[in-house]
């Protein structure tokens, strides 16, 4: 898969076959999505999915990202965030939510699946998918939005790591974009699609929940309450 359009043919056909809209709350899932090229199907619980939605919040925001954009997404959560520092109200009461579909998923990695497979690969990447990453990989510099950068404020709230500790920042990860990276990348890095999809799941950061489709989570955490901030187009 080459192209662009062949990465969207297999989440098509994917989302097209996955049974999982008459699961009722409550009931966890099987196997929700057939899975190509020995790629492990996806276990995904509902009901802990409506739980976490449902945990009490004040604001909710979500906030959904196609594209890497040197992080975006997550500057756009830190602005938020700083702005109720700033009107003195409490990061407990605030839930920030981003969805992770299309290319921004390489933003869900840590730094090991950076440093051993997108940052080797990057230049023998898909144009398409090339595009979007940052224009300067340096080996062994990890995911970019992971860290804070060098000499940024303390209460910089920017980065991943700054959201995940001090914020109730939850991700989700689109599993049709995972199979069709594990696809694309197998080749590059001389493993089937099956191994490489097993180690970029096992490579998420702290609190990734793999989806079974990332629009389909955009529409789903807003019926529970959020807000929506599209970062990319």
């Amino acid at each position: 898969m080459s192209t662009r359009k062949g990465f969207i043919a297999v989440g098509t056909a994917l989302a097209a076959l996955a049974p999982f809209f008459d699961v009722p709350v409550g009931a966890s899932a099987a196997p929700l999505l057939p899975s190509p090229g020995g790629m492990s199907p996806l276990q995904f619980d509902l009901a802990a999915f409506e739980a976490m939605l449902g945990a009490p919040a004040t604001h909710r925001h979500l906030f959904a990202s196609k594209l890497v954009e040197d992080g975006d997404v997550f500057d756009a959560v830190g602005n938020t965030m700083s702005a109720y520092r700033l009107l003195g109200g409490s990061f407990a009461t605030v839930f920030p939510f981003v969805v992770l579909y299309h290319v921004a998923i390489a933003l869900a990695f840590n730094d090991a699946i950076w440093n051993e497979i997108f940052i080797p690969s990057a230049a023998r990447l898909p144009a398409w998918i090339r595009a979007s990453l940052p224009s300067v990989l340096k080996p062994g510099s990890g995911n970019p939005a992971m860290h804070a950068a060098a000499g940024a404020r303390p209460d910089d709230l920017s980065s991943i790591d700054a959201l995940l500790a001090q914020t109730r920042l939850q991700l989700c990860v689109c599993n049709n974009a995972l199979y069709g990276f594990s696809t694309n990348l197998a080749a590059l890095v001389d493993e089937s699609p099956g191994a490489v999809y097993a180690r970029l799941t096992q490579g998420l950061v702290p609190r990734a929940t793999v989806v079974p489709a990332g629009v389909w989570a955009v529409h789903a955490v807003q019926e529970r309450g959020f807000t929506l901030l599209q970062t990319s187009l």
